[in-house]
């Protein structure tokens, strides 16, 4: 009896170690597929290329590649399925680096052919928004309009994309071929063309989930790799992401569990611009806030009456895990660049849940159960209720609340704002359009540039950027002159992306005491884009430095005086960051 289990146990370790290496197999097949969708997507300027549907293709490409169970198998489909697009394409198993032969995309005769190749200005391919004076990716002399350069410069004829992207395994992909008035040199065998475009339109999204899973990884993991501009300081092995991702991707079974895997795939990229949508979510929040102080969650607002809760509560376990533990796992899907950020954004995502379930919530040794059935943007709007765009303090102190303020009503009070002493401008959150206010805070006009800059990328990931499109503000100063003033600045890590181009000014040019936190650290339009399954990506497109030139991402605008909210401020609902940037201004 004894043998025979043994016998049996033996088994079934066997069944389940092959299936471990199954599993390591195809996910090391797809990070070999997903090396070549890249390389030819962004950077092949095939007439074919350039006409597929590339999202199906990409959960297409994963399904067949999936099959495989060898290199050489990894390889011949590999040919088989670019072959339709890109006919000058190739795949091989090699010891070493292989030769390409140029005579496989050079005419007998070149006579009436010009070259074609792809730019891009960050890149537009496959983005959400269209905008050309932003981010753009052409086919130059290729499109009905024959597509003039976007920047000097190009390609040479000649240079193959030519990488080891599997076990063995190479490509050589063109990067530059010739092209007439009817099509790129040389062109597809129609018939396969034809072929490949039915099986993508019959493609059934419904049916195939984990080549939808997949796909939208190898999507993903593309845009970021060829196009995000801030690798060179966020400490990442995006590689190592992509394995994790797609291995996740064979065990997810809903679609709420692959949300959460492309929350894990992109959160350390360190991006707080980056939030990934899924449009049938449908959260709902209780009716209270809460924030860490002196290392405990607290209590901070509370928009309906619950029996036994108050501000200033401690809680110590949510749904019956501590609280440190229920934040680690809301951590670790969200993409920040500092840590106010971070919290400020895991201090939300922590409350939202199933619209009717509920949160247990420990709190002074009872267990306090709150129903979710608030909607999360009431109970956002619901944090500024109370708040003031402006008021006067005492005789000669100004309060703006940046985040409320419009600049029409910052004009109607510049004549009091002239006589005052000292000006608080509360920056936490969002401005409302009324970075003309600080024209008048600068005696002398704007002399910084191109601390905006947007990638002139030609080859892929990331090497050798071709340059930047830079640009900048360039605000002149306005009168009447309020820096004569006592200037202060209140931010915390809510402050971002146009918030931080506002403080940057503030900061750079040393226009005011700023008290409070670091910002958050991420600056730059956002370039977002679609996944199949009904997913939204919004992520950072540019690139922006401090007004010396130095590092933002990551690192943010940072006080003169730092401040931190207490317990017992908290429980006696004191703002304390205004107290301080009040004493700051009564200071003589």
């Amino acid at each position: 009896m004894r043998k025979r289990q043994i016998f049996i146990g033996l088994i079934l370790g066997g069944f389940l170690l092959f299936g471990c290496i199954n599993k390591t197999q195809k996910v090391e097949n797809l990070q070999t597929f997903a090396k070549a969708y890249g390389y030819v997507k962004y950077f092949h300027p095939s007439d074919e290329a350039s006409d597929i549907d590339w999202a199906k293709f990409s959960m297409y490409g994963a399904k067949e590649i999936e099959k495989c169970s060898s290199s050489e198998q990894v390889v011949e489909t590999l040919n088989t399925i670019f072959h339709p697009i890109g006919p000058s394409i190739r795949f091989s198993v090699s010891q070493k680096e292989p030769i390409y032969d140029l005579n496989i995309i050079t005419p007998d005769d070149t006579t009436g052919y010009c070259l074609t190749y792809w730019q891009h200005q960050g890149v537009s391919i496959g983005m959400k928004m269209n905008q050309p004076n932003t981010y753009r990716s052409v086919r130059v002399n290729r499109g009905a309009k024959k597509e003039a350069k976007i920047f000097e410069a190009q390609p040479k004829f000649g240079v193959i994309i030519t990488k080891l992207i599997g076990n063995d395994i190479y490509c050589q992909i063109p990067q530059v071929l010739y092209c007439n008035d009817k099509t790129t040199y040389p062109q597809a065998d129609q018939s396969s063309l034809k072929e490949l475009k039915i099986n993508l339109s019959k493609f059934d999204l419904n049916k195939e989930k984990l080549a939808l899973r997949t796909g939208n990884v190898i999507n993903t993991y593309n845009v970021f790799q060829h196009f995000y501009p801030y690798f060179d300081v966020v400490d990442v092995n995006w590689d190592d992401e992509l394995n994790k991702a797609l291995s996740r991707s064979f065990t997810d079974r809903t679609m709420e569990d692959h949300l959460i895997t492309l929350e894990k795939f992109t959160a350390p990229l360190k991006d707080g611009h980056i939030s990934v949508y899924y449009n049938l979510s449908k959260y709902a929040a209780p009716p209270i806030w809460w924030e860490w102080s002196e290392n405990k969650l607290v209590i901070s607002h509370i928009y309906k009456s619950i029996p036994n809760l108050h501000v200033g509560d401690i809680v110590t376990q949510i749904n019956g895990i501590s609280s440190e533990k229920y934040f680690e796992e809301t951590y670790s899907r969200i993409s920040a660049g500092t840590k106010g950020w971070l919290n400020y954004r895991a201090e939300r995502t922590s409350l939202l849940g199933d619209q009717g379930s509920s949160m247990k919530l420990r709190i002074n040794d009872k267990t306090i159960k709150i129903p979710l059935e608030e909607n999360p943007y009431d109970s956002g709007r619901a944090l500024t209720k109370g708040k003031i765009r402006y008021r006067q303090i005492g005789d000669s102190i100004w309060y703006l609340n940046m985040d409320m303020i419009e600049m029409d009503t910052i004009n109607k009070l510049l004549p009091a704002l002239e006589k005052c002493k000292a000006i608080i401008c509360d920056a936490r959150g969002y401005p409302k359009g009324n970075h003309d206010f600080i024209a008048h805070l600068m005696k002398t006009d704007d002399t910084t540039s191109a601390w905006m800059q947007i990638p002139q990328i030609i080859y892929p990931d990331h090497k050798n950027i071709a340059g930047y499109n830079k640009y900048n503000w360039m605000m002149k100063a306005k009168k009447p002159y309020l820096g004569d003033k006592k200037i202060v600045y209140i931010i915390d890590g809510s402050a971002i992306s146009y918030a931080e181009s506002c403080l940057g000014y503030i900061e750079g040019y040393k226009l005011a005491t700023i008290v409070g936190q670091p910002s958050a650290g991420t600056n730059g339009n956002i370039n977002p884009f679609d996944l199949p399954g009904g997913y939204t990506i919004r992520w950072t497109g540019m690139k922006v430095l401090k007004h010396n030139g130095s590092q933002h991402h990551g690192i943010g605008i940072l006080p003169n005086i730092y401040v931190t909210k207490t317990i017992q401020g908290i429980k006696e609902e004191r703002d304390e960051f205004l107290d301080k940037a009040i004493e700051i201004a009564k200071e003589k």
